[in-house]
């Protein structure tokens, strides 16, 4: 194995990998430790402090505490058996509530919610380094319409700016791609700037079958390079290395992995002239794609990345929180609107789907990119867990305020028995929608195997 190709598996896999363990186990952690820190402020008896669900993997016992690392590794706990029993999810503690001095409701409010607070303090810190550093991001800019489709005979052309979505301002191609998904109706109104001047159009959005959402048939402006060039093909043999940018076809500038697709795809058997940059620096090649077996077009045998425009993402790094939020309650009021909408549990990621595509986003945007995606990750674990259902943290504090208007605590056996039927339904659901994850990443029995695209600011490998 050459040195070349040690160093792109460490760039391209080993290195992404490693950053998105950081990240999840820092929210994880993060989260855990606010739970713990104000429990021991407050005199709580704690057990156990634990990444992850499960058996033990290692761990250690600390002044009566057990800290340790867990098999199952979407979450964690603290083991408090003075609030809410858990034993369904957190195995059994040592002692039980009777066993041990009650605790007041505003105590237990105060442990649950420390949660939460801890992942939004996080994602204010990362989002004050990305104000700073600046953020990966695809602005609403078209780089590619779709030969023949609704949208290029409405008139959109590559270089049109997206500026509105159906009476909603947007600036980023994410925010365009949530507004087509959530729309109501099939149409929607787009007003588009081109030289300065603002028009709008009228287009038909259509379901795409993986990802079961309303996408249009446009693409964002942005940077494709060379993933990852595949061992015997048209590119490699041309010259092509991991990580040349693309700047021209035979003379047509590049704007868009779907464009360069599309340029390749007809010139099977020709020899094309390529024009990338290697460090910076401009090179000509000459590339004669194959015939795809498969697609029945040309390819040269590359993967694809895009680079992402750094940008300032606003005026100061709450506005990246709020985004955060406005997403979030879009995608509510579409799932409580799924008939008009069509965004269903099946369009929600899970665990699979949320760490694949922060794979993808440090392969194409790098550090900053997987700080971008934990800011959006750790508002969502914040915002989720304070939802008033057993299990969660919001579910703790409901138990609290009840136990504070009843002035007694509740019947262990009963909030027990909601805490376990809850613990198996969110099982059941993050199961659900973890086989959709392998539809969308990896074909899993439902069709292609290529990535997702345009789901993200992140736009994931393809082959040309």
């Amino acid at each position: 194995m050459s040195l070349e190709v040690i160093q792109s598996i460490l760039v391209t896999k080993i290195y992404p990998a490693l950053l998105v363990l950081f990240f999840f186990g820092l929210t994880i952690f993060i989260h855990e430790l606010g739970h713990f820190l104000v429990a021991k402020r407050r005199g709580m008896r704690i057990e156990r402090f634990s990444i992850g669900f499960g058996p033990k993997i290692f761990g250690w016992t600390k002044d009566g505490v057990e800290y340790r690392v867990s098999w199952v590794p979407f979450g964690g706990y603290v083991a408090l058996p003075q609030m809410s029993p858990m034993e369904t999810i957190e195995g059994k503690t040592e002692a039980s509530a009777e066993e041990l001095p009650p605790v007041p409701p505003p105590t237990k409010s105060l442990v649950a919610v420390a949660g939460p607070l801890m992942n939004i303090a996080l994602a204010l810190v990362l989002a004050a380094i990305l104000w700073g550093a600046g953020k990966p991001m695809n602005v609403a800019t078209v780089g590619w319409v779709e030969m023949g489709s609704a949208e290029e005979l409405a008139g959109i052309q590559p270089g049109d700016k997206i500026v509105n979505v159906n009476g909603h301002d947007i600036r980023t191609w994410t925010q365009l791609m949530e507004a087509v998904a959530f729309s109501r109706t099939p149409d929607v109104r787009l007003t588009i700037e081109r030289a300065g001047k603002r028009r709008e159009v009228l287009v038909e959005s259509k379901v795409n079958e993986r990802l079961d959402v309303k996408m249009l048939d446009i693409y964002p402006r942005n940077h494709p390079f060379a993933q990852r060039v595949l061992p015997g093909s048209a590119a490699e043999r041309a010259g092509l290395k991991d990580g040349d940018e693309f700047v021209s076809i035979e003379g047509v500038p590049i704007y868009s992995s779907e464009q360069l697709r599309s340029l390749v795809g007809k010139r099977t058997d020709m020899p094309t002239t390529v024009k990338v940059l290697r460090r910076g620096k401009p090179l000509t090649l000459t590339v004669t794609p194959e015939l795809s077996v498969e697609e029945k077009v040309g390819r040269m045998g590359v993967q694809l990345g895009d680079r992402l425009e750094i940008v300032r993402p606003g005026p100061n790094p709450l506005r990246q929180i709020r985004d955060v939020l406005a997403s979030m309650v879009g995608l509510i009021k579409a799932l409580l609107h799924s008939k008009e909408t069509g965004v269903g549990p099946s369009s929600v990621s899970g665990p699979v789907g949320i760490l694949g595509l922060w794979w993808y986003g440090i392969v194409t945007g790098g550090l900053l990119q997987g700080i971008n995606i934990a800011v959006m990750l750790n508002v969502n674990f914040a915002v989720i867990n304070l939802f008033p259902l057993p299990v969660l943290d919001g579910g703790h504090i409901l138990f609290a305020v009840i136990e504070a208007i009843r002035r007694r605590p509740l019947n262990a056996r009963i909030v027990q028995a909601l805490s376990s039927a809850f613990a198996v339904l969110l099982i059941t659901f993050m199961v659900y929608i973890t086989l959709f994850d392998f539809k969308r990443f990896f074909g899993f029995r439902f069709g292609s195997a290529e990535p997702p695209t345009q789901t993200n600011e992140t736009v994931p490998a393809t082959q040309p």
